[in-house]
């Protein structure tokens, strides 16, 4: 009994007594440590999202530069095709007014040679 009577007294004195929250320079300089590798480790993070940014807005960049030269030359080659275009356009008007007048003569020709052969 008395066995029983002085481990419920300790325990009940264990409890009772309050746990002082205790730390070592060897905790101190461990917790310093942890904050350190935390904090260079938040930096190469840093870093390396602001290096990769970097890059994607260069590569935007010359996107928008390689676009706006394939846009240009999209405009030149297509107003050098409308001025060929129209270039073709009036040649070929041109040759189809001669050949409407070469038929008109002929036409022409034809009815003098046809009303001179009336005559005789």
């Amino acid at each position: 009994m008395l066995r029983t009577a002085f481990a419920s007294t300790s325990r009940a004195a264990l409890a009772s007594t309050p746990r002082a929250f205790h730390t070592s320079p060897a905790s101190l300089a461990v917790t310093e440590k942890v904050a350190e590798v935390a904090d260079k480790l938040n930096k190469k993070v840093g870093q390396g999202l602001a290096s990769a940014i970097e890059k994607g807005e260069e590569v935007t960049e010359k996107t928008k530069q390689t676009v706006g030269e394939s846009a240009q030359k999209t405009k030149e080659v297509t107003g050098m095709a409308k001025e060929k275009t129209k270039g073709t356009a009036n040649v070929a008007g041109q040759k189809a007014n001669q050949t409407s007048a070469g038929v008109k003569e002929g036409a022409r020709d034809f009815k003098e040679d046809v009303n001179k052969e009336a005559r005789k």
